[in-house]
């Protein structure tokens, strides 16, 4: 078994995991309540970990993992935009108002 990647947010882990799984990798997931252990150990020890079970896999995987953090980068985002229920300013990559719930005009 290889780690191949690490990160806070539990959701990008579970994500990943799903991309690899797709791709024919078979993973696991370790640390995944591990913030529960936070403050009593580092921070960066109970991260949600991604671990390949074949360690022929690893090198795909990383590639993969690469491949689909670096699209995340190349998404356009749209402008800034005012809400017109509420008034609230929205930043661009958002579909609807965090405030009231109301629908980007654009």
């Amino acid at each position: 078994m290889k780690r191949v990647f690490d990160h806070i947010d539990f959701t990008i882990v579970g994500h990943l995991q799903s991309v690899l799984e797709a791709a024919g990798i078979r993973t696991e997931i370790r640390n995944e309540g591990g913030s529960g252990a936070a403050g009593e150990l580092p921070f960066t020890q109970v991260y949600p970990e991604l671990w390949v079970l074949e360690n022929q896999d690893e090198a795909r995987a990383r590639a993969l993992i690469k491949e689909f953090r670096d699209r995340e980068h190349e998404i356009p985002v749209g402008p800034a935009w005012t809400c017109p229920a509420c008034g609230e300013e929205i930043e661009g990559q958002f579909a609807e108002c965090w405030n009231c719930g109301a629908e980007n005009p654009l």
